[in-house]
């Protein structure tokens, strides 16, 4: 091997693994905002928005991605097959010292599942996670998904009651985060 190749093998050890995981992502599906957004229509045809703030602690370092932001065909070699098209709005990408996490979010009006959206979700995080390695880029070591359901009906039930309640997970580990204003990261961390 010759210095430029070792050189950059060393560059490559001692980036960050957000920094790797932006090598492999298009730039234009990554969102620099700080807000999860989600508007779409209800089944009668009413427009609703849905609108969280992202809220860090400054040791926290996080990456947003969102597959479909323009709501395109995102999977046109698949049939029109139930469920198999889909995926979340927003992939999280976060480290937190040592640790890497991808969370999974799915933004729902009502209180609809989101299990179908989110293990089609886990299955793209464990083909990236291969795919930065088949590429030669360093692993993502201590790496773990968690799945997210964000429900703008649900939130507004919590916001009714006055005791604040800890996050869980449900029988399919999925986090049902019910906040109606903001997305704090180390609350969904520390549920894990």
């Amino acid at each position: 091997m010759n210095y430029i190749t070792l050189y950059n093998m060393a560059k490559q050890k001692n980036s960050s693994q957000l920094e790797n995981l932006k090598k492999i992502l298009e730039n234009k599906y990554i969102d620099s905002s700080n807000i999860l957004v989600e508007k779409n229509k209800t089944s009668k045809g009413v427009e609703f928005k849905m609108e969280r703030k992202i809220i860090s602690h400054n040791d926290i370092k996080y990456l947003i991605f969102r597959y479909d932001p323009d709501k395109v065909d995102i999977f046109p070699y698949f049939n029109q097959i139930s469920g198999l098209k889909k995926i979340c709005d927003y992939f999280m990408f976060v480290e937190e010292g040592q640790n890497f996490y991808a969370i999974l979010i799915e933004l729902k009006l009502g209180i609809d599942s989101a299990k179908k959206q989110l293990e089609a979700s886990d299955e793209f995080i464990k083909f990236l996670i291969k795919s930065s390695e088949r590429v030669g880029l360093p692993n993502l070591t201590n790496f773990n998904i968690i799945k997210v359901r964000l429900s703008e009906e649900r939130s507004k039930k919590r916001n009714r009651t006055t005791k604040q309640k800890k996050l869980q997970m449900d029988e399919n580990r999925i986090i049902n985060y019910d906040h109606s204003d903001v997305f704090r990261i180390m609350e969904v961390l520390d549920v894990i």
